[in-house]
């Protein structure tokens, strides 16, 4: 596995879509991504919208070769435009196994 030494996790590059839900003051907006990269953790995604950072969403995303919808809590850890780093929130074990198995496929970013 590759990791840089300022990470925690490794990241690895796919290109997967993503909706972001995001509590507003009308209630929740659903924002569509794009996936760039993932890890064990968190992950990398362009969205239409600014976030702020520390800012709680929720996650809806498929891998291939799980049949599930992956629906996650997250975070907002950093943000440069409309690029967008998450760190999922209280991941079950089952499925950070599954995205571990799912970046062992993928490239390093």
């Amino acid at each position: 596995m590759h990791k840089s030494a300022t990470r925690r996790y490794a990241r690895y590059r796919t290109e997967i879509p993503v909706i972001v839900k995001v509590l507003g003051k009308d209630g929740y907006v659903r924002v569509h991504g794009r996936c760039f990269e993932m890890a064990e953790a968190g992950l990398g995604a362009v969205i239409s919208s600014e976030l702020v950072a520390g800012e709680m969403v929720t996650l809806e995303f498929s891998i291939p070769e799980v049949s599930e919808l992956f629906v996650m809590r997250a975070v907002v850890r950093h943000r440069m435009g409309f690029l967008h780093g998450f760190e999922f929130i209280g991941a079950l074990p089952e499925q950070s196994e599954r995205i571990q198995k799912f970046c062992q496929t993928l490239e390093p970013s």
